[in-house]
């Protein structure tokens, strides 16, 4: 069994991403610093995986994705409500969400079907909500072990930043920050909605929603 095989059970999954990140819960941290969620809000993951980030806001969460194994092991250890859904066409009506957003999907899919999943994420959202995606990019050289990973990766599509950035800006997204800190050996890019935001005066960048 290849290393891509063995990432389809979410056991393994989920120890991967503890040991790579050190037990780091890098992506957590910063949108918790980043992103101001209200407790009320309703909150949508696309592609939720095996749930990893379904705690990070104090909100009533819902994730979707396409893997019952992921879908059912979420279900049975993570906060919230899971769904098997494709990220393109998505079972909700328009403006269900406050905040929807996604974290490792894109590498996932061909650039068609990242505009489809970016239209559909902006669809259910409610006017003043806003859309977050955090993916993997190509690492910069001279990260060898990063770009070892993104050798091993499940996904077929890993881009670089600069053309990730290209693709999301014609949704209507911009880069937020081009690398997380503490994502090493990874280099995990943030986008932002260019819409319905306001930046707070914190101690770094923080996004509230609008109402």
């Amino acid at each position: 069994m290849y290393f891509p095989d063995l990432l389809k059970h979410p056991q393994f999954y989920n120890l991967k991403s503890t040991l790579l990140s050190c037990g780091r819960r890098s992506v957590r941290a910063y949108l918790r610093q980043t992103i101001a969620v209200p407790p009320d809000a309703r909150v949508l993951e696309v592609g939720c995986g095996a749930g990893r980030h379904a705690g990070t806001f104090s909100a009533r969460y819902v994730g979707v994705d396409l893997s019952w194994a992921y879908l059912s092991y979420a279900a049975a250890h993570r906060p919230g409500r899971f769904a098997r859904m494709d990220a393109t066409c998505l079972g909700f009506p328009d403006g269900k969400f406050e905040f929807v957003f996604c974290v490792g999907l894109c590498h996932h899919l061909p650039d068609a079907a990242v505009a489809a999943a970016m239209a559909e994420m902006k669809r259910v959202i409610r006017p003043g909500g806003n859309v977050c995606v955090v993916d993997a990019v190509v690492p910069a050289s001279p990260n060898v072990p990063g770009r070892v990973l993104c050798a091993l990766d499940r996904g077929e599509h890993l881009r670089p930043l600069e053309r990730l950035a290209a693709l999301l800006r014609a949704q209507g997204l911009r880069l937020h920050c081009a690398n997380i800190p503490g994502s090493f050996p990874y280099q995990r890019a943030v986008f932002l909605g260019a819409w319905g935001w306001r930046v707070e005066k914190h101690p770094g960048p923080r996004a509230a929603l609008t109402a």
